[in-house]
């Protein structure tokens, strides 16, 4: 009986004095990384949407990075932080793409952070993000057109 018992409580002392250890093969993220990601984005998108605003230079970028921006925020709220980092990703490149094309200047959130290179390496492609996308929210603008005279609602709100 009493070796039944050291043969239980030992595996059990050994989790709680491991450190923080993932099992699995890939980055773990966090809520607090989820949030960073996507607040960063946030800026990214404001700042694309004011130039295309401004130079009314239509590719669609815009859209879909705010169509993304939204599915993250939806992903995050739902506890899926490593989706929501890949799909507000890939709404940050979709942005700096349409900054580009309306000759403007990234800001500064643009760049990705160390910390965000890791937890976003072997990520999803794009044509899956996409897919996904279109699945949950089919409904979303795809014209920069559409979203171009509407305050963009890509940041996570202050109880989140």
């Amino acid at each position: 009986m009493k070796n039944l018992r050291l043969t239980l409580l030992l595996p059990l002392l050994l989790l709680m004095i491991m450190p923080d250890v993932s099992i699995a093969a890939g980055p773990v993220a966090k809520k607090i990384h989820a949030h960073r990601v996507i607040r960063r984005t946030a800026v990214v998108i404001i700042h694309a949407h004011k130039k295309v605003k401004e130079t009314k230079n239509y590719t669609g970028d815009l859209a879909r990075a705010i169509a993304h921006q939204k599915f993250a925020r939806k992903l995050y709220r739902r506890g899926m932080y490593l989706r929501a980092i890949h799909h507000s990703r890939l709404a940050r490149l979709y942005a700096i793409k349409s900054i580009k094309a309306n000759k403007g200047t990234d800001p500064a959130e643009a760049s990705f952070t160390p910390e965000e290179e890791e937890l976003m390496k072997s990520g999803p492609s794009e044509a899956e993000l996409t897919q996904e996308l279109l699945k949950e929210m089919p409904g979303e603008p795809t014209k920069d057109e559409d979203v171009v005279n509407t305050a963009p609602d890509v940041d996570l709100g202050a109880k989140d």
